[in-house]
Protein backbone atom coordinates (compact mmCIF):
# COMPACT_ATOMS: atom_id res chain seq x y z
CA UNK A 1 0.00 0.00 0.00
CA UNK A 2 1.69 3.41 -0.77
CA UNK A 3 1.94 6.11 1.81
CA UNK A 4 -0.95 8.39 2.23
CA UNK A 5 1.32 11.13 1.34
CA UNK A 6 1.23 9.97 -2.06
CA UNK A 7 -2.04 10.37 -2.89
CA UNK A 8 -2.18 14.50 -2.01
CA UNK A 9 -2.68 16.67 -5.00
CA UNK A 10 0.12 18.31 -7.03
CA UNK A 11 -0.83 21.67 -8.59
CA UNK A 12 1.45 22.87 -11.75
CA UNK A 13 3.05 25.40 -9.23
CA UNK A 14 4.55 22.37 -7.20
CA UNK A 15 5.57 20.80 -10.34
CA UNK A 16 7.92 23.53 -11.33
CA UNK A 17 9.31 24.43 -8.17
CA UNK A 18 12.30 22.10 -8.63
CA UNK A 19 13.71 23.56 -11.89
CA UNK A 20 12.47 27.12 -12.12
CA UNK A 21 14.29 29.22 -14.59
CA UNK A 22 17.27 31.39 -13.11
CA UNK A 23 19.97 33.30 -14.07
CA UNK A 24 23.62 32.54 -14.38
CA UNK A 25 27.21 34.22 -14.25
CA UNK A 26 29.10 34.36 -17.36
CA UNK A 27 31.74 32.03 -15.92
CA UNK A 28 28.74 29.33 -16.25
CA UNK A 29 27.72 30.00 -19.63
CA UNK A 30 29.01 26.84 -22.44
CA UNK A 31 30.09 27.72 -25.15
CA UNK A 32 28.90 25.96 -29.01
CA UNK A 33 31.27 24.38 -30.68
CA UNK A 34 30.00 25.19 -33.53
CA UNK A 35 28.84 28.87 -33.88
CA UNK A 36 31.29 30.13 -30.46
CA UNK A 37 28.50 31.51 -28.61
CA UNK A 38 27.69 31.02 -24.73
CA UNK A 39 24.71 28.77 -23.80
CA UNK A 40 22.71 28.24 -20.56
CA UNK A 41 24.78 24.82 -19.10
CA UNK A 42 21.10 23.74 -18.48
CA UNK A 43 20.89 23.35 -22.16
CA UNK A 44 21.69 19.95 -24.52
CA UNK A 45 21.76 21.84 -27.64
CA UNK A 46 22.73 25.15 -28.73
CA UNK A 47 19.73 27.88 -28.87
CA UNK A 48 21.27 29.70 -31.96
CA UNK A 49 22.58 27.05 -33.82
CA UNK A 50 21.07 23.94 -32.62
CA UNK A 51 24.09 21.45 -32.16
CA UNK A 52 24.83 19.39 -29.66
CA UNK A 53 26.16 21.45 -26.52
CA UNK A 54 29.60 20.38 -24.65
CA UNK A 55 29.04 18.76 -21.24
CA UNK A 56 29.18 21.92 -18.54
CA UNK A 57 32.20 21.76 -16.01
CA UNK A 58 29.28 21.06 -13.78
CA UNK A 59 28.31 17.83 -15.17
CA UNK A 60 24.78 16.38 -15.52
CA UNK A 61 23.17 18.58 -12.37
CA UNK A 62 22.14 21.45 -14.23
CA UNK A 63 21.23 20.16 -17.43
CA UNK A 64 17.94 19.68 -18.29
CA UNK A 65 16.16 17.47 -21.37
CA UNK A 66 14.41 19.94 -24.12
CA UNK A 67 12.03 16.52 -25.35
CA UNK A 68 11.32 18.47 -28.52
CA UNK A 69 8.43 16.57 -30.68
CA UNK A 70 10.34 14.83 -33.79
CA UNK A 71 9.42 14.82 -36.84
CA UNK A 72 7.94 11.79 -38.83
CA UNK A 73 11.34 10.81 -40.80
CA UNK A 74 13.24 10.84 -36.89
CA UNK A 75 14.44 8.28 -35.21
CA UNK A 76 14.38 8.47 -31.65
CA UNK A 77 14.93 6.58 -28.64
CA UNK A 78 12.34 5.94 -25.77
CA UNK A 79 12.63 6.18 -22.44
CA UNK A 80 10.37 3.00 -20.91
CA UNK A 81 9.18 2.67 -17.32
CA UNK A 82 9.04 -1.13 -17.73
CA UNK A 83 6.07 -3.17 -15.79
CA UNK A 84 6.64 -4.41 -13.26
CA UNK A 85 7.82 -1.44 -11.63
CA UNK A 86 9.05 -3.21 -7.86
CA UNK A 87 9.26 -0.80 -5.23
CA UNK A 88 8.40 2.58 -7.58
CA UNK A 89 5.08 2.43 -5.94
CA UNK A 90 6.36 3.87 -2.94
CA UNK A 91 8.27 6.57 -4.10
CA UNK A 92 8.11 10.09 -2.55
CA UNK A 93 5.67 12.95 -3.47
CA UNK A 94 8.75 14.83 -4.13
CA UNK A 95 10.46 11.97 -6.21
CA UNK A 96 7.03 12.23 -8.13
CA UNK A 97 7.75 16.18 -8.59
CA UNK A 98 10.75 16.61 -9.47
CA UNK A 99 10.08 13.27 -12.53
CA UNK A 100 7.42 14.66 -13.51
CA UNK A 101 8.78 18.58 -14.22
CA UNK A 102 12.16 16.82 -15.59
CA UNK A 103 9.41 14.99 -18.08
CA UNK A 104 7.16 17.99 -19.09
CA UNK A 105 4.27 16.15 -17.31
CA UNK A 106 1.77 16.96 -14.94
CA UNK A 107 2.41 14.86 -11.46
CA UNK A 108 -0.72 13.40 -11.39
CA UNK A 109 -0.66 12.43 -14.89
CA UNK A 110 3.01 10.29 -14.16
CA UNK A 111 1.27 9.27 -11.13
CA UNK A 112 -1.30 7.16 -13.40
CA UNK A 113 1.43 5.95 -15.66
CA UNK A 114 3.28 4.55 -12.63
CA UNK A 115 0.19 2.79 -11.77
CA UNK A 116 -0.76 1.76 -15.64
CA UNK A 117 0.80 -2.40 -14.59
CA UNK A 118 2.02 -2.09 -18.15
CA UNK A 119 5.47 -1.00 -20.13
CA UNK A 120 5.05 2.87 -20.86
CA UNK A 121 7.14 5.37 -22.64
CA UNK A 122 7.44 8.50 -20.57
CA UNK A 123 9.64 10.05 -23.34
CA UNK A 124 11.02 10.03 -26.61
CA UNK A 125 14.12 12.13 -27.62
CA UNK A 126 16.15 13.01 -30.54
CA UNK A 127 19.37 11.78 -29.45
CA UNK A 128 21.12 9.05 -27.29
CA UNK A 129 22.82 11.38 -25.32
CA UNK A 130 19.60 13.39 -24.25
CA UNK A 131 18.27 9.96 -23.57
CA UNK A 132 21.06 8.66 -21.56
CA UNK A 133 20.45 12.33 -19.29
CA UNK A 134 17.00 11.63 -18.86
CA UNK A 135 17.73 7.96 -17.60
CA UNK A 136 20.34 8.95 -15.11
CA UNK A 137 18.21 11.93 -13.44
CA UNK A 138 15.26 10.03 -13.34
CA UNK A 139 17.22 6.87 -11.55
CA UNK A 140 18.62 9.35 -9.41
CA UNK A 141 15.15 10.30 -7.66
CA UNK A 142 14.31 6.06 -7.72
CA UNK A 143 12.64 5.15 -10.97
CA UNK A 144 13.38 2.28 -12.24
CA UNK A 145 13.59 3.24 -16.45
CA UNK A 146 15.33 1.44 -19.86
CA UNK A 147 16.26 3.45 -22.98
CA UNK A 148 14.78 2.00 -25.86
CA UNK A 149 15.70 2.96 -29.49
CA UNK A 150 13.38 3.16 -32.61
CA UNK A 151 15.85 1.24 -34.14
CA UNK A 152 15.23 -1.64 -32.23
CA UNK A 153 11.45 -1.09 -32.79
CA UNK A 154 11.50 -0.95 -36.66
CA UNK A 155 8.35 0.79 -37.02
CA UNK A 156 9.34 2.87 -40.17
CA UNK A 157 11.67 0.44 -41.36
CA UNK A 158 9.66 -2.99 -41.09
CA UNK A 159 5.77 -2.05 -41.37
CA UNK A 160 2.92 -4.47 -39.98
CA UNK A 161 2.35 -7.23 -42.59
CA UNK A 162 -1.25 -7.03 -42.98
CA UNK A 163 -2.39 -10.39 -43.36
CA UNK A 164 -5.83 -10.75 -45.75
CA UNK A 165 -6.96 -14.47 -45.00
CA UNK A 166 -5.61 -17.06 -42.03
CA UNK A 167 -5.53 -20.86 -42.68
CA UNK A 168 -5.85 -22.64 -38.91
CA UNK A 169 -4.06 -26.46 -38.89
CA UNK A 170 -3.35 -28.51 -36.00
CA UNK A 171 0.08 -27.78 -36.08
CA UNK A 172 0.57 -24.28 -37.91
CA UNK A 173 -1.25 -21.19 -38.72
CA UNK A 174 -0.97 -20.16 -42.36
CA UNK A 175 -1.62 -16.17 -43.24
CA UNK A 176 -1.86 -14.64 -46.62
CA UNK A 177 -0.94 -10.86 -47.61
CA UNK A 178 -2.48 -11.49 -50.96
CA UNK A 179 -4.99 -13.37 -52.81
CA UNK A 180 -2.06 -15.12 -54.80
CA UNK A 181 1.16 -16.86 -53.73
CA UNK A 182 1.43 -18.95 -50.97
CA UNK A 183 1.02 -18.26 -47.12
CA UNK A 184 3.45 -18.08 -44.58
CA UNK A 185 3.61 -20.36 -42.17
CA UNK A 186 3.89 -20.22 -38.13
CA UNK A 187 4.25 -23.01 -35.54
CA UNK A 188 1.82 -22.28 -32.72
CA UNK A 189 4.39 -22.90 -30.49
CA UNK A 190 5.87 -19.91 -31.85
CA UNK A 191 3.56 -17.56 -31.88
CA UNK A 192 4.65 -15.00 -28.53
CA UNK A 193 2.27 -12.28 -28.78
CA UNK A 194 -1.10 -10.84 -29.83
CA UNK A 195 -2.22 -7.12 -29.40
CA UNK A 196 -5.71 -6.48 -29.79
CA UNK A 197 -7.06 -2.50 -30.08
CA UNK A 198 -8.65 0.00 -32.55
CA UNK A 199 -6.90 1.99 -35.28
CA UNK A 200 -8.92 5.24 -36.04
CA UNK A 201 -8.77 7.72 -39.11
CA UNK A 202 -9.69 10.86 -39.58
CA UNK A 203 -9.87 13.31 -42.14
CA UNK A 204 -10.96 17.10 -41.91
CA UNK A 205 -11.39 18.81 -45.42
CA UNK A 206 -11.27 22.47 -45.05
CA UNK A 207 -12.68 24.39 -48.37
CA UNK A 208 -11.76 28.52 -48.30
CA UNK A 209 -12.72 30.92 -50.77
CA UNK A 210 -9.90 32.83 -52.26
CA UNK A 211 -9.78 35.68 -55.12
CA UNK A 212 -12.00 38.33 -55.53
CA UNK A 213 -14.96 37.12 -53.36
CA UNK A 214 -12.74 37.15 -49.69
CA UNK A 215 -13.64 39.97 -47.83
CA UNK A 216 -11.14 43.10 -46.93
CA UNK A 217 -8.94 42.39 -44.02
CA UNK A 218 -10.25 39.25 -44.03
CA UNK A 219 -7.56 36.02 -43.43
CA UNK A 220 -9.74 33.65 -45.26
CA UNK A 221 -13.31 33.06 -45.61
CA UNK A 222 -14.47 29.09 -44.91
CA UNK A 223 -16.40 28.27 -47.14
CA UNK A 224 -17.22 24.30 -45.79
CA UNK A 225 -15.52 21.98 -43.75
CA UNK A 226 -15.97 18.31 -43.99
CA UNK A 227 -14.85 15.21 -41.64
CA UNK A 228 -14.77 12.16 -42.15
CA UNK A 229 -14.19 9.64 -39.43
CA UNK A 230 -12.93 5.82 -39.65
CA UNK A 231 -12.53 3.04 -36.89
CA UNK A 232 -11.93 -0.28 -36.57
CA UNK A 233 -10.34 -2.84 -34.48
CA UNK A 234 -7.10 -4.73 -35.20
CA UNK A 235 -5.33 -7.50 -33.87
CA UNK A 236 -1.25 -7.87 -34.08
CA UNK A 237 0.11 -11.24 -34.02
CA UNK A 238 4.23 -11.62 -33.60
CA UNK A 239 5.91 -14.32 -33.05
CA UNK A 240 9.13 -15.40 -31.58
CA UNK A 241 12.34 -14.01 -32.36
CA UNK A 242 11.12 -10.97 -34.30
CA UNK A 243 9.71 -7.78 -33.57
CA UNK A 244 7.98 -7.20 -36.51
CA UNK A 245 3.98 -8.33 -36.67
CA UNK A 246 0.98 -9.95 -38.68
CA UNK A 247 -1.91 -7.31 -38.40
CA UNK A 248 -5.64 -8.29 -39.04
CA UNK A 249 -8.41 -5.85 -39.48
CA UNK A 250 -11.65 -6.80 -38.74
CA UNK A 251 -13.59 -5.23 -41.78
CA UNK A 252 -11.18 -6.23 -44.43
CA UNK A 253 -10.48 -10.13 -43.45
CA UNK A 254 -11.61 -13.45 -45.12
CA UNK A 255 -13.00 -15.27 -42.18
CA UNK A 256 -13.56 -18.39 -44.16
CA UNK A 257 -10.64 -20.47 -41.53
CA UNK A 258 -13.72 -19.84 -38.65
CA UNK A 259 -15.27 -22.64 -41.03
CA UNK A 260 -18.64 -24.00 -38.67
CA UNK A 261 -18.05 -20.95 -36.55
CA UNK A 262 -18.14 -17.84 -38.71
CA UNK A 263 -20.65 -15.59 -38.18
CA UNK A 264 -23.14 -13.11 -39.83
CA UNK A 265 -21.04 -9.61 -39.01
CA UNK A 266 -17.79 -8.52 -39.17
CA UNK A 267 -17.79 -7.60 -35.67
CA UNK A 268 -18.98 -11.66 -34.15
CA UNK A 269 -16.48 -13.09 -35.96
CA UNK A 270 -12.96 -10.74 -35.19
CA UNK A 271 -14.21 -11.83 -31.68
CA UNK A 272 -13.93 -15.43 -32.64
CA UNK A 273 -10.84 -15.34 -34.57
CA UNK A 274 -9.27 -13.95 -31.39
CA UNK A 275 -10.82 -16.37 -29.53
CA UNK A 276 -9.57 -18.93 -31.44
CA UNK A 277 -6.31 -17.87 -31.77
CA UNK A 278 -5.73 -17.19 -27.84
CA UNK A 279 -7.11 -21.03 -27.76
CA UNK A 280 -4.42 -22.70 -30.03
CA UNK A 281 -0.90 -20.74 -29.08
CA UNK A 282 -0.21 -21.91 -25.86
CA UNK A 283 2.44 -19.99 -25.02
CA UNK A 284 0.76 -16.51 -26.57
CA UNK A 285 0.44 -13.35 -23.86
CA UNK A 286 -3.37 -12.06 -25.23
CA UNK A 287 -3.15 -7.97 -24.67
CA UNK A 288 -5.85 -5.57 -25.14
CA UNK A 289 -4.87 -2.94 -22.86
CA UNK A 290 -4.12 -0.41 -25.90
CA UNK A 291 -7.43 1.49 -25.08
CA UNK A 292 -7.05 1.80 -21.60
CA UNK A 293 -3.49 3.41 -22.02
CA UNK A 294 -4.08 5.50 -25.06
CA UNK A 295 -3.93 8.88 -23.08
CA UNK A 296 -0.61 8.19 -21.44
CA UNK A 297 1.14 7.25 -24.87
CA UNK A 298 0.34 10.85 -26.29
CA UNK A 299 3.36 12.42 -24.78
CA UNK A 300 5.98 10.07 -26.12
CA UNK A 301 4.03 9.12 -29.15
CA UNK A 302 1.63 11.75 -30.19
CA UNK A 303 -1.04 10.94 -32.84
CA UNK A 304 0.29 11.27 -36.31
CA UNK A 305 -1.20 14.77 -38.30
CA UNK A 306 -0.34 15.26 -41.42
CA UNK A 307 -2.01 18.85 -43.87
CA UNK A 308 -1.73 19.30 -47.42
CA UNK A 309 -3.02 21.06 -49.91
CA UNK A 310 -6.03 19.83 -51.82
CA UNK A 311 -7.78 20.90 -55.23
CA UNK A 312 -8.44 23.95 -56.44
CA UNK A 313 -12.09 24.78 -57.77
CA UNK A 314 -12.72 27.33 -59.96
CA UNK A 315 -16.48 29.63 -58.77
CA UNK A 316 -16.45 32.60 -61.13
CA UNK A 317 -13.73 34.51 -63.44
CA UNK A 318 -10.80 35.62 -60.67
CA UNK A 319 -12.92 33.26 -57.89
CA UNK A 320 -11.67 30.47 -56.41
CA UNK A 321 -11.71 28.32 -53.50
CA UNK A 322 -8.51 26.49 -52.75
CA UNK A 323 -8.89 22.91 -50.16
CA UNK A 324 -6.81 22.23 -47.13
CA UNK A 325 -6.80 18.38 -45.90
CA UNK A 326 -5.85 17.78 -42.47
CA UNK A 327 -5.40 13.76 -41.88
CA UNK A 328 -5.02 11.94 -38.35
CA UNK A 329 -4.42 8.24 -37.26
CA UNK A 330 -3.16 6.36 -33.95
CA UNK A 331 -2.10 3.66 -36.34
CA UNK A 332 1.84 4.23 -35.77
CA UNK A 333 1.33 4.34 -32.03
CA UNK A 334 -0.56 1.25 -32.19
CA UNK A 335 2.16 0.08 -33.69
CA UNK A 336 4.83 1.42 -31.18
CA UNK A 337 2.95 -0.23 -28.23
CA UNK A 338 2.89 -3.30 -29.84
CA UNK A 339 6.38 -3.77 -30.61
CA UNK A 340 7.52 -2.63 -27.59
CA UNK A 341 5.47 -5.16 -25.39
CA UNK A 342 7.12 -7.47 -27.77
CA UNK A 343 10.51 -6.09 -27.34
CA UNK A 344 9.92 -7.07 -23.50
CA UNK A 345 8.05 -10.52 -24.61
CA UNK A 346 10.95 -11.34 -26.28
CA UNK A 347 13.42 -10.39 -23.58
CA UNK A 348 10.99 -12.38 -21.16
CA UNK A 349 11.73 -15.41 -22.90
CA UNK A 350 15.01 -15.58 -23.41
CA UNK A 351 15.32 -15.41 -20.05
CA UNK A 352 15.81 -18.68 -18.38
CA UNK A 353 14.00 -19.35 -15.24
Amino acid sequence: MSNEDDELPLTEEDAGVAFAPRAFAHAEMVACDECLRGNPPTRMNCLYCGAALPAPAAGDDLRRPTLRPLEAWEQGFNVVLPWPQGEQGQLSVDSLTEAAALLHLEAGQLREMRDARTHLPLARTATRDEAALVERKLRALGWRVEVVADEALGVETDPPKRVRKLEIGADALAGWTSAEGEGVRVAWESVTLLVAGRIARKRIEVEERRGGGRRRGAESDVVETREFHEDERALDLYVAGSIINWRIMAENFDYTCLGAAKGLTAAENFKRLVETLGQRAPRAVYDDSYRSVRSHLKFAWPLAEQTEAGSLKRIAPGRYNAEAVTSMTNETQFTRYGRLLQYFRLRELSTPT
